[in-house]
Parts: structure tokens; C-alpha cells; sequence
């Protein structure tokens, strides 16, 4: 049987933390999907568990693998959409890495950024991530 996608999804924020300062990779679609900057996302399919997810969305759209993960934060926001007729729900983890690196980018987006907080902010589009971004702060920073 085939895996099919599932209304759930997750987030994920890739940070480096260095002694009080934090720094965020954020990629941005290509043209034909949005071209908006986000964290990494990605849709759960049948026969995943969320962790199996987020590690497998990782190293697809960013080439970073599980053993390059130094840290993962708790579930520690969540956030439901609409696509049509079905509600999505987002599931947001934060994934500290050891240092800021370049990625290698899926065909699903065009660029990447190490930012600030701030930075950041001001580079996403969508209220849902910049919540998520704001949630991050207030619970890490």
C-alpha cells in the first residue's frame, strides 16, 4: 500500500545558540510555491511517525541528517490551518545544530539564510510561523 499524506504536519526551527545569541536557518520556496521564506515543514504520511517526519524532511529539503541534530526541544507549539475543505495541524519542535552550515537545498526551494531573531521575523510571511518563531522566544531566548 502506497503512503498517502496525512492532515498533520510539523515545523521545524533549525537554531544555533551561542552563548546568548541565536541564530536561525530559513529557507525560501521556489516561484511556483510561494517563493516565501519559512523554517522547514513537512507533511506526515501513512506509516510515519512525526519524528520519522521531521528527520526525513530534514535531510530532504536540507541535508541535514539526524546525527548532525545536537539537540531537539519538546513539541512546544502547535497551530491549525485550512487547505480547502481539510484542517491542517502543525506540530512546531526547535532542532539545535552545533554550528550554522551551509544546506544543501531540495528542488522545493531556491534559497537559505542564517538570521537573527528579528531577521527572521521580518523575512517570514505567514502569521503561523512568525507566532511559532515568537512562542520559540519566549520559552528559549
Amino acid at each position: 500500500m502506497k503512503n498517502f499524506k496525512l492532515p498533520i504536519r510539523f515545523e521545524a526551527i533549525p537554531f544555533v545558540k551561542r552563548e546568548n545569541s541565536f541564530r536561525f536557518l530559513l529557507v525560501k520556496r521556489v516561484p511556483d510555491d510561494g517563493g516565501f521564506w519559512q523554517p522547514i515543514t513537512g507533511t506526515l504520511e501513512s506509516q510515519e511517525s512525526l519524528m520519522g517526519c521531521l528527520f526525513r524532511e530534514l535531510e530532504e529539503e536540507v541535508s541535514i541528517t539526524k546525527a548532525e541534530v545536537k539537540n531537539l526541544t519538546d513539541m512546544f507549539f502547535t497551530f491549525t490551518w485550512e487547505k480547502g475543505d481539510t484542517k491542517i495541524t502543525e506540530y512546531v519542535f526547535g532542532v539545535e545544530l552545533s554550528d550554522e552550515r551551509p544546506v544543501i537545498l531540495s528542488d522545493e526551494h531556491e534559497d537559505q539564510r542564517w538570521c537573527s531573531y528579528a531577521e527572521a521575523i521580518a523575512l517570514l510571511e505567514k502569521d503561523n510561523n512568525k507566532n511559532a518563531y515568537r512562542e520559540f522566544r519566549g520559552r528559549f531566548m
